[in-house]
C-alpha cells in the first residue's frame, strides 16, 4: 500500500484526478495571495486607526482593497468546492470503469466478489472525500503554509520562530494516527463486504429458507456481522475523534504561543502595533491546513483504502490478455478445415483447490450442431467455457482452440465473432425506459430474454459461435423446449452452439456431446 500523502498511481492513472490537482494548485495559490494581502492592509489600516487616530475617509484606498479581495476569497472557496465535486464524480466514475474492465478480464475463480463488490460501491465512493477535502488540505498546506510562515518571519521573527517549532508537532501526530486507523479501516471494510455478501445470499435465499420453515435460523449469523462491523467502525470513530482532539489543542496552543509573544513584545516596544496585528490576523492560516489534513483524513480513509487496491490491480498487469491478431495452425492442429467456426478441447484441465475441475477434457464442436458439455454440478463445465474465451487463465492446461478454415482465433477476434451467456446473464437496458424495466423479471425471464437478445444480434453481427452455460435451469419444461428450438434452428443455419448443462432435456437434444469430469 501506497504510504505517501498521494498515490502517484492516482495522477498518472486517473486524468480527472490530474486535471483537478493542477486546478486546485492554481486556486491555492490565488486564494493565498489575496489572504494575506487582505491580513496586511487590515493590520496595518486598524493599527493606523488606533495609533495615528485616523478616520476611514483617510485609508479609503485601502478599505476599498479590502472590499475587492473579500468578495475574491468568496468566490475561489466557490470555485474549489464546485471544482471538487465535479472532479470527485469523473474520478470516481473513471476507476469504476477501469476496475470493472479490468476484473472481467480476470479469471472470475480468483476475484473475491464480496471484497470487490464493497469496494467498488461504498469503498471507492470515499475518493469524493479524499478529492474534496483532504487534497485540497494537502495542496494548500504545501502552498499556503510556506507563503504565510515568509510573510510571518518578515513581519517578526520571533512568532515565526514559535510556529517552525510548533508546527511539525501536527504532522508527527498524524502520522501515528494514520498508523493505528491503516489496518482498522481495512478490517472495517472487509467486515463490511462479508455482511453484504451474506446478506445478499440471505436475500437470495428467503423463498427456500420460507418454504423449508428456517427463516429464523441466519437472524444470529448477520446479528454476529452486525456487531463485528459495528465495532470496528466505532473503533475508527473513537480514534478519529481522539485525534481531532489533539490536533486541535496542538494548534490553539502554538496560536496562544505566539499571541503571547506578541503581546510582551508589544509591550516592550520591540514590536509595531501595526506588525503585531497583521500577524495575528494571519498566523491561523500557518495551521488551519495542517489541522485540515488530520480533520479530513479521516473522512478520506476508506476512499484511500479502496483506491490503493483499484490502483493495484490496475497496475499489476496480471489481467490476461490474449493475442491480437490471428496465427494459421492447421497443420499444428490436424484437425479438418470445417467451413464456419471448430472448438477443439485437446486433454483440457483447471487446476483448483479441490484438484483437477475439469479434468482431460476432449472433444469437438462443429458448425451446425448442438454440442452440449455434460456432467455433474462441480466438475467445471463453466471453467471449460471460460478457458475456451481465454478468461480462466490460472491452473489450465491442455488446449482449447477456435479454427476457421484452419487459422486459429484468440484474443479480440475470438470475442468479436462469440457470444457468451453465463449462468445469471446481464440484460442491456440501454433501450429500458427505465430501471425497473428489467428487475421485475425472473431468473428464467431474464435468461429467456438474453439467448433471445444474444441470438439476434448474432445473426446481424455475423457472431457465429454462441456459449452458454446452463441456460435451462431456472426453465419449466415447455420453456426450455422452446429455448433448445431456437438453438438448433440457430446452429443449423451454420453456427456453433455449445452449451454446458446437466439437464436431461439438453442432453437429450444435443447433436453431440462432450463429457467433463472431474
Amino acid at each position: 500500500m501506497s504510504t505517501g500523502p498521494v498515490d502517484p498511481r492516482l495522477l498518472s492513472l486517473s486524468a480527472p484526478t490530474r486535471r483537478w490537482t493542477v486546478l486546485l494548485a492554481v486556486v491555492t495559490a490565488l486564494r493565498t495571495g489575496t489572504l494575506v494581502a487582505s491580513g496586511v492592509l487590515l493590520g496595518t489600516t486598524a493599527a493606523a486607526v488606533v495609533t495615528d487616530h485616523t478616520g476611514a475617509a483617510d485609508r479609503r484606498a485601502a478599505l476599498v482593497a479590502l472590499c475587492v479581495l473579500v468578495p475574491v476569497q468568496a468566490g475561489l472557496a466557490w470555485a474549489e468546492k464546485r471544482f471538487s465535486h465535479r472532479a470527485a464524480v469523473q474520478a470516481t466514475e473513471d476507476l469504476r470503469l477501469r476496475a470493472l474492465d479490468a476484473l472481467a478480464h480476470r479469471d472470475p475463480r480468483t476475484v473475491d466478489r464480496a471484497t470487490w463488490r464493497t469496494l467498488l460501491t461504498d469503498g471507492v465512493e470515499g475518493l469524493g472525500p479524499y478529492l474534496t477535502g483532504y487534497l485540497p488540505a494537502l495542496v494548500s498546506t504545501a502552498l499556503a503554509t510556506p507563503a504565510v510562515l515568509l510573510v510571518v518571519w518578515f513581519l517578526d521573527a520571533g512568532s515565526a520562530l514559535i510556529a517552525v517549532i510548533t508546527l511539525p508537532l501536527i504532522p508527527v501526530f498524524m502520522w501515528l494516527v494514520g498508523t493505528l486507523t491503516a489496518g482498522r479501516t481495512e478490517k472495517k471494510l472487509a467486515t463490511l463486504g462479508v455482511l453484504s455478501d451474506q446478506l445478499l445470499d440471505l436475500v437470495a435465499g428467503l423463498p427456500t429458507l420460507r418454504a423449508l420453515g428456517r427463516l429464523r435460523a441466519p437472524v444470529a449469523e448477520v446479528q454476529r456481522l452486525s456487531d463485528r462491523h459495528r465495532r470496528s467502525t466505532v473503533q475508527v470513530l473513537q480514534i478519529a475523534f481522539l485525534s481531532s482532539m489533539v490536533l486541535e489543542f496542538l494548534a490553539t496552543l502554538s496560536i496562544a504561543l505566539v499571541a503571547v509573544g506578541i503581546g510582551f513584545r508589544l509591550l516592550d516596544g520591540s514590536m509595531t502595533l501595526a506588525a503585531g496585528l497583521t500577524v495575528l490576523i494571519i498566523i491561523p492560516e500557518v495551521y488551519t491546513p495542517v489541522r485540515q489534513v488530520g480533520a479530513r483524513f479521516h473522512d478520506a480513509r476508506d476512499g484511500m483504502v479502496a483506491v490503493d487496491r483499484i490502483l493495484t490491480l490496475l497496475d499489476s498487469g496480471d489481467a490476461p490478455v490474449a493475442p491480437a491478431t490471428s496465427t494459421v495452425t492447421s497443420t499444428a492442429t490436424g484437425d479438418p478445415a470445417w467451413p464456419g467456426l471448430t472448438v477443439t478441447f485437446r486433454h483440457l484441465h483447471a487446476t483448483g483447490r479441490d484438484g483437477d475441475r475439469p479434468r482431460d477434457v476432449t472433444g469437438t464442436a462443429r458448425p451446425g450442431e448442438l454440442t452440449v458439455l455434460t456432467g455433474p454440478n462441480g466438475a467445471g463445465k463453466s471453467t471449460t467455457l471460460l478457458a475456451l474465451l481465454g478468461i480462466a487463465t490460472e491452473g489450465v492446461g491442455g488446449t482449447a482452440t477456435v479454427t476457421d478454415s484452419g487459422t486459429t482465433l484468440t484474443g479480440p477476434d475470438l470475442w468479436e465473432r462469440a457470444s457468451y451467456l453465463p449462468q445469471r446473464p446481464v440484460l442491456d437496458t440501454v433501450d429500458a425506459t427505465s430501471v425497473g424495466d428489467t428487475s421485475g423479471l425472473s431468473l428464467g425471464q431474464r435468461q429467456r430474454r438474453a439467448v433471445a437478445a444474444e441470438l439476434d444480434r448474432g445473426r446481424t453481427t455475423g457472431r457465429d459461435l454462441l456459449l452458454l452455460d446452463e441456460p435451462t435451469a431456472h426453465l419449466d419444461t415447455a420453456n426450455a423446449q422452446l429455448m433448445l428450438d431456437a438453438l438448433t434452428r440457430r446452429a443449423a443455419e451454420g453456427a456453433t452452439v455449445l452449451v454446458a448443462s446437466h439437464d436431461p432435456l439438453v442432453t437429450a437434444a444435443a447433436d453431440h456431446r462432450i463429457e467433463v469430469r472431474s
